[in-house]
């Protein structure tokens, strides 16, 4: 009777081990399924090199999920001190917080009571205090660098879209001229507190994956000690195959890499000759822009800029063309009285040559200033604002061109809002659409312009001195404005702007690349770290403005 109790107990026993074995698993692998509405993080440099790093992520847990009862958040490294992180939830403190088993150097915040329940979102407050995050910037021996990837979290747990924001306080007594934004330009700048702010904002950002923030500034700020030297070659060797061939492969392929994407970005980094605006965000709409100075804004292509002030010289009847290749332009010696002439437009006619020709030097310095001018004219008032109004002046433009029932009328609304429409990005291709099918009566400006010039004074293709405006009333040779099918008339307005494009500025890289070094200079430091994603966060920094924040998620 003994034996048959023992060998009860012990089958017991048995099947209990076994259960716990197979279920315990099971019960530890939450289920959990979340979306981050927003990220908002903020990092405080502070001159004792120390940097205090606010998180605020709202959360929002499916429909399906487990409750969402802790959270892994990454940290830069390990230099913080556990006890002095805080954590809260919706207002409420939160106190379990411990190393998190998943994250190289990060926190776990378990919520207890206070999970996110399936279909409810919560907003869980971070902060934590990390040293050894400033390093010597890796061009200029004279600035201090910082880079710094927001903490995300693991694909399999996150889904949608999130707001990522991250705000970076410089030291208390940076100058607004003196920070540097490494290779990701920023999307707002400010002073508070005696504090420059940047502040890098995406509105569709994924929650699962890694973006790199980065700045320089003077050491001036900091405490003696607290900059790091960049080591000569951070990288983890451990991680590397230790094969010759491995390496040369690795580096070869690297190498190759790196110069196509390097020149790509160099490209688009030319391209951006609009500085941002380092003063406080203003509120409301600047009104009052012409279609040219919209345009700058907008960061419109240079080349369209300058062929949009062209084509306001010939709606005015001030400029005529001569010549497309190369081009010819001539001031037209018979004007309307009454024309009223912009101020770049006054500039672009002193660039006109005796020849003809348009001097490249002259333009980029008008550039430069119409920038600069237009820049001074957005100070106080809200960019994204500003540039959403203009956008809806351009739509509208279009709309009335549309809307137009007649072919007189047509071409007469066409050529009013030319400028205007001239700012959408696919202008050549909408213009096409409108006038599809639909006959036009070619606006009497047009005749200023190839290929239905039709002047008295010099033939076509050379300048030998200033000629009269043909007109259909008079001051010139009398001309009947043709009607011609919209293809045909498109066509021909979309080439012909094309090549006042291609020929007004000589090489639009090499022109725009010219005006952003005056207007948008490259910042000196190029910073770059190597990082881990997902569960896990291998911070191998090899660079002068290492920051590694690693990836955490829920369990």
């Amino acid at each position: 009777m003994f034996k048959r109790v023992v060998s009860g107990l012990l089958l017991i026993a048995l099947v209990t081990a076994i259960l716990v074995t197979v279920l315990a698993p099971m019960a530890l692998a939450q289920d959990y399924r979340f979306q981050v509405r927003q990220n908002i993080v903020h990092l405080f440099i502070n001159p004792d090199g120390q940097v205090r790093i606010v998180y605020d992520l709202t959360v929002a847990a499916d429909s399906g999920s487990d409750p969402l009862d802790v959270f892994d958040i990454g940290l830069p490294n390990s230099t913080y001190n556990l006890s002095e992180v805080r954590a809260s939830l919706d207002g409420v403190p939160l106190d379990r917080i411990s190393d998190s088993p998943y994250v190289d150097h990060g926190v776990a915040i378990e919520l207890g009571t206070r999970a996110i329940r399936p279909g409810q979102t919560g907003t869980l407050h971070v902060e934590a205090t990390v040293r050894d995050m400033i390093y010597q910037d890796s061009d200029d021996a004279e600035y201090a660098s910082l880079e710094f990837a927001p903490t995300w979290f693991d694909s399999q747990f996150v889904r949608g879209s999130t707001y990522l924001e991250v705000n970076l306080h410089f030291p208390p007594g940076v100058t607004p001229e003196e920070p540097r934004y490494h290779s990701e330009p920023f999307t707002d700048a400010r002073v508070e507190d005696n504090r420059v702010i940047y502040t890098w904002a995406d509105q569709d950002a994924s929650a699962s994956r890694e973006y790199v923030f980065g700045a320089s500034f003077p050491q001036v700020y900091l405490e003696e000690g607290v900059v790091q030297k960049a080591p000569a070659f951070g990288l983890n060797l451990d991680a590397i195959c230790s094969s010759p061939i491995i390496w040369f492969i690795l580096f070869g392929l690297g190498w190759v890499f790196i110069s196509v994407v390097g020149s790509r970005a160099q490209k688009r980094r030319k391209m951006k000759y609009l500085p941002p605006e380092l003063a406080v965000e203003g509120t409301g709409i600047k009104r009052g822009l012409t279609a040219v100075e919209a345009a700058i804004l907008l960061e419109a292509p240079l080349d369209r800029v300058m062929t949009m002030i062209l084509f306001g010289l010939v709606k005015k009847r001030v400029v005529a063309v001569e010549s497309q290749k190369p081009v010819r332009l001539v001031v037209l010696k018979e004007q309307p009285e009454d024309v009223k002439l912009w101020y770049y437009e006054r500039r672009f006619l002193k660039a006109i040559q005796e020849d003809g020709s348009l001097a490249q030097n002259e333009l980029r310095d008008l550039a430069i200033d119409l920038i600069g001018d237009v820049n001074k004219k957005l100070t106080g008032f809200s960019r994204s604002e500003t540039k959403a109004y203009y956008k809806d002046i351009a739509a509208r433009a279009w709309q009335q061109v549309e809307a137009a029932d007649t072919p007189e009328v047509l071409g007469e609304r066409w050529g009013e809002g030319l400028e205007w429409t001239m700012l959408e990005d696919d202008w050549d291709e909408r213009t096409r659409d409108v006038f599809r099918d639909r006959p036009v009566v070619v606006p009497t400006w047009w005749w200023l312009y190839r290929p239905w010039t039709a002047r008295t004074g010099p033939a076509r293709g050379t300048v030998s001195g200033p000629v009269s405006a043909p007109t259909p009333s008079g001051g010139g040779t009398p001309v009947t404005l043709p009607t011609l099918p919209g293809s045909d008339f498109a066509n021909t307005v979309v080439t012909g702007i094309e090549n006042a494009a291609n020929t007004v500025v000589s090489g639009v890289e090499s022109f725009t690349g010219k005006v952003t070094q005056t207007t948008n200079p490259a910042p000196k430091s190029s910073s770059s770290s190597s990082r881990g994603g997902g569960y896990s966060c291998a911070c191998a920094c090899a660079c002068a403005g290492c920051a590694c924040a690693c990836a955490g998620g829920g369990r």
